[in-house]
């Protein structure tokens, strides 16, 4: 004899002292339901399965599957004496059962398999049935998402630009959120597919990340600042450099001028002396 609220677990100590009252509630709760309709989701050609949360304490006896869709009510299998017996054809040669029937696997997922779906399952040695049921939907795989980069303002002391995310799927299904990582550490910034960022040289070594997902498939891509930020700094250090190269040209044509000068006017005077 089970409990009504949890066909899961069964009562063994109010059996044994008040046999009249457990068949009393054999009598009125013969079909127990879940509070809620599980939800599960799947990717178009993988597989999913359907199951209870909880492992059922009674034997199985048989167990009859339904798909509701578009608010058609299909009869979609039924489990007994260890065969699977499907009766709806788009599932034709897509199913399998294991657990007593009790766990139905859906293969080679297509999106119209996206609805509802139901197991009325009977225990053994009882007029007990159990019912479950499932919400499924099936979403396209996520592709890998492409990072565009527009440069605002460069300086030496700051990096000004603007990161836009996208990816080439269904955009309704998607939610996108962006992660700066520097130095083993993490920042989130608010979802969305545009992030502005401002960033000082100390953190031009640090990589963004935008992750791209829908409740079964995620996918994610980055960028690093130093792939675009550094040039500021290059061009500080080629003048740096232009510049003393032209001080190591200069100076020592200057001082050849000097000297040559000096020479000059010391010789000029020494001729003027003698005259």
């Amino acid at each position: 004899i089970y409990n009504p609220r949890n066909p899961f677990k069964p009562i063994c100590t109010q059996c044994a002292v008040e046999p009249k009252l457990c068949l009393v509630f054999v009598f009125f709760f013969t079909t127990v339901s879940q509070v809620g309709p599980i939800q599960v989701y799947g990717l178009i050609t993988q597989s999913v399965s359907l199951a209870p949360t909880e492992p059922l304490a009674q034997p199985v006896e048989e167990v009859s599957w339904h798909y509701i869709s578009n608010g058609t009510r299909h009869r979609l299998a039924d489990y007994r004496n260890q065969r699977l017996s499907i009766r709806h054809s788009q599932f034709s040669q897509r199913l399998d059962a294991d657990n007593s029937g009790t766990r139905l696997w859906i293969r080679e997922l297509r999106s119209e398999d996206t609805g509802s779906y139901t197991a009325a399952i009977t225990l053994q040695g009882t007029t007990q049935t159990v019912d479950l049921s499932f919400t499924l939907t099936v979403y396209e795989p996520v592709l890998t998402p492409d990072i565009k980069m527009e440069m605002e303002q460069i300086s030496p002391d700051w990096c000004n630009f603007t990161l836009h995310c996208s990816a080439p799927t269904n955009p309704s299904a998607l939610s996108y959120s962006w992660m700066y990582r520097h130095k083993g550490r993490y920042q989130p910034y608010p979802n969305g597919t545009t992030i502005r960022v401002s960033l000082q040289p100390e953190s031009w070594d640090g990589e963004y990340l935008c992750l791209v997902q829908n409740p079964a498939d995620q996918k994610n891509a980055s960028i690093a600042p130093r792939e675009f930020c550094p040039h500021t700094r290059l061009t500080k250090g080629i003048n740096g450099k232009t510049c003393w190269i032209k001080v190591f040209i200069t100076l020592p044509i200057l001082t050849a001028l000097s000297f040559s000068v000096g020479v000059t006017i010391i010789v000029t005077r020494n001729k003027n002396f003698q005259d």
